[in-house]
């Protein structure tokens, strides 16, 4: 599904600030994989997500993905086919426009416009069933502005949004590190439910050890713009957050960062 071959990106080239981001970086996703990334602070891991999806181009390498190089391709032209879910809850929806505005501009991604009314009545209807099964109460609120939801309601209305025309890859990019930790459950699950019923192709980044251990097929661990650890679900699963922290810092002595501490 996603194929990606000696990935290199350098930013500030030629100058004192120079940082190689991604250092010939190998990695090969197969479908409906659910793969958690963990590194320190710098280890190229938003990188990796940026080149993905079409914020940044690589200086050099390829990414290949459902058998197309999209190495090149714009941000616009990927958004059709990859979803991405932002650490900030806000970043995700338009807070002035209401509920069912946000989520027919995500209904409506890479689909041709034409002269029609905003909003058809299938489409409301379809938006009414999608939000009930969060569980929330969104249902009845499709006329309220985004801006009056909680966090926790616009990172579920976010992630909601960026499934509800099934993407090729969805990217979360510490979708829950904002979240208070009854709401990161509540978004956890509520991300293993939509990756497991659309059998989705996910790549999450994490700075929480327990969550990378707990969901996914596979755990990545990056360091210096390299994969430096790659275990299946079933090695992953006979770890505890101490061994996983034991195993970073053998590989990686002098990144352990407070983030991951507070993961003990």
């Amino acid at each position: 599904m996603l194929s990606i071959d000696c990935l290199v990106k350098t930013f500030f080239k030629g100058t004192v600030n120079e940082i190689l981001a991604l250092n010939g970086l190998m990695l090969k996703i197969r479908p409906g994989e659910f793969v958690s990334i963990i590194g320190s602070n710098g280890s190229g891991k938003s990188s990796l997500m940026n080149c993905i999806a079409g914020a940044h181009l690589p200086d050099s390498g390829k990414i290949i993905l459902d058998g197309e190089n999209i190495t090149l391709w714009p941000e616009y032209k990927r958004s059709q086919f990859i979803g991405r879910v932002f650490q900030d809850p806000l970043s995700g929806t338009c807070a002035s426009m209401t509920i069912e505005e946000n989520m027919a501009l995500a209904h409506r991604r890479g689909k041709p416009r034409g002269l029609r009314s905003g909003m058809q009545k299938s489409e409301r209807a379809f938006f009414r069933e999608a939000l009930a099964r969060l569980d929330l109460g969104l249902e009845s609120r499709l006329q309220d502005p985004a801006g009056l939801l909680s966090g926790g309601q616009r990172q579920s209305l976010t992630l909601l949004m960026a499934t509800l025309v099934r993407p090729t890859l969805l990217l979360l990019d510490e979708h829950t590190a904002a979240l208070d930790p009854k709401t990161e459950r509540l978004i956890m699950n509520l991300t293993q439910e939509l990756v497991e019923r659309e059998h989705l192709t996910t790549l999450m980044i994490t700075h929480n050890m327990q969550q990378a251990l707990n969901y996914g097929h596979r755990l990545i661990m990056m360091h210096r713009g390299k994969v430096v650890l790659d275990l299946n679900k079933d090695e992953k699963s006979r770890l505890t957050v101490q061994h996983l922290l034991e195993k970073f810092s053998s590989i990686t002595p002098d990144h352990m960062t407070d983030r991951m501490l507070l993961s003990l």
